[in-house]
């Protein structure tokens, strides 16, 4: 079972991701058409809208032309009251004439009756007394004078109703023309008033159009957030899934990064240790090699007196007052015969090919290679005091020479452990190895 796990699991991962992938590329391509319907409903929404604007500028143009209407249709209301009042007027005028001229006819009817019996009698009985005549001939002559002005009188309302009937006739026209004009505005104004209600009702039907666009517009929009909100997750899911895989990865790789390190370490470890024995007994080994050196060199030269020079001291005697082997260097490796591996000497940093000088009086008893110390050169100082001076470039005394204080006996070479150029300096007494900084001279 556990094989069979381990051995569906890979492909179940294939399998799942290939899923994944097709739902994210089939929510894509749904997501790239609901954009590109949204795009064609904002297009239209656009054109619904500049349609809208352009209906709302010609049905402003439509109102302004309403209220220049309505206001010629003031003004021409206010004429034709005015008319239809001068037309009232003229009426009430000649209605008052006619009446006048009613009461002026009745009093002519009247003079005439009176006068028609004094006419009368005037032709009938011209040949009465003339006093009789005289006084029908002065009745008749007033009654004539008053049927004069009263026919007069009647003349003069007969003008003045001829010129009231001119002048109605004319306000008539006038009013008629008002009223023809009035009735062609109201036509004018029935005309844009009509254009106006069908401007606004094309106008809400863009506008319930362009609404109805919008709502589409508006769940276009909401199914592309879903579906992006969909998308987001899934990306997210896939994103902490192949996070959770590197991590998982990289935990791996650390346990085995850990575990080679830890492999490495160990084979690091036992290879230095290794290489520490190795390197501790090469050391032994030179250590023996130069104890032995120096016991054949002892052995050879300790038991022959040697000679004493005058002026010469006995090295025991110069502790702390002795010269240093190189006359420009520095101090890099201190006497520390406790560490691992000990330091059993001096090293010290020189100038390449820098002069090695001895220390004190002495006779040459080693002037060779001595394996890993270079070419080394031992000096014997008697009372069994020994100098060493390692890693020289060339030595310049042979066996057997003796030297004074000083005498320049070599050259300084390469010093491994220092990576350059420098001189190893060890003094010992009885074989052991001592503390040259104590015999040294101070450097200041």
């Amino acid at each position: 079972m556990v094989f069979m796990r381990n051995f569906l699991k890979p492909f179940l991962f294939v399998v799942t991701g290939l899923l994944a992938a097709a739902f994210i590329a089939s929510f894509s391509l749904a997501q790239e058409e609901l954009k590109e319907e949204a795009k064609a409903t904002k297009a239209a929404v656009a054109e619904l809208t500049e349609q809208e604007r352009a209906l709302h500028k010609d049905l402003a143009t439509v109102e302004d032309e309403m209220k220049v209407l309505e206001q010629a249709i003031a003004e021409k209301e206010k004429a034709l009251a005015g008319l239809e009042q001068v037309e009232a007027d003229i009426d009430h005028k000649r209605e008052a004439l006619q009446a006048q001229r009613e009461e002026t006819s009745k009093e002519l009817t009247e003079l005439l009756r009176k006068l028609w019996p004094i006419h009368v009698l005037n032709t009938t009985q011209r040949g009465r007394a003339m006093e009789t005549w005289d006084q029908a001939d002065r009745e008749f002559t007033w009654l004539a004078a008053l049927y004069e002005r009263a026919g007069s009188k009647m003349q003069e309302i007969g003008q003045q109703n001829a010129a009231l009937r001119n002048t109605l006739e004319e306000q008539k026209q006038a009013a008629e023309k008002a009223r023809a004009e009035l009735a062609s505005i109201n036509q004018d104004k029935d005309r844009l008033l009509g254009a106006r209600i069908e401007f606004q009702r094309r106008i809400a039907e863009v506008r319930k159009e362009k609404l109805s666009a919008e709502e589409e517009l508006e769940q276009i929009l909401a199914a592309i957030q879903d579906m992006e909100y969909k998308l987001k997750r899934e990306a997210e899911r896939k994103a902490d899934e192949a996070r959770r895989k590197e991590e998982e990865e990289k935990r791996q790789a650390e346990a085995a990064r850990q575990a080679e390190e830890e492999r490495l370490k160990a084979e690091a470890e036992r290879q230095a240790e290794e290489e520490r024995k190795q390197a501790e007994a090469a050391r032994r080994a030179e250590q023996e090699r130069l104890r032995t050196a120096l016991e054949e060199a002892r052995a050879e030269f300790e038991p022959k007196p040697m000679p004493s020079l005058s002026g010469r001291k006995a090295i025991g005697g110069l502790k702390g007052k002795l010269p240093w082997p190189v006359e420009r260097g520095n101090l890099r490796l201190s006497f520390k015969e406790n560490a691992d591996p000990p330091h059993r000497g001096l090293g010290l940093s020189v100038f390449e090919r820098e002069q090695v000088h001895a220390v004190a009086w002495g006779k040459v008893v080693h002037s060779d290679t001595l394996r890993g110390y270079g070419k080394v050169v031992i000096l014997v100082h008697g009372e069994e005091y020994f100098s060493l001076y390692a890693y020289l470039a060339e030595t310049s005394v042979e066996v057997g020479e003796e030297v004074d204080s000083g005498q320049v006996i070599g050259r300084a070479g390469y010093f491994p452990e220092l990576k350059g150029p420098g001189l190893y300096f060890e003094l010992r007494f009885h074989q052991k190895a001592i503390n040259p900084k104590a015999w040294l001279a101070s450097l200041n």
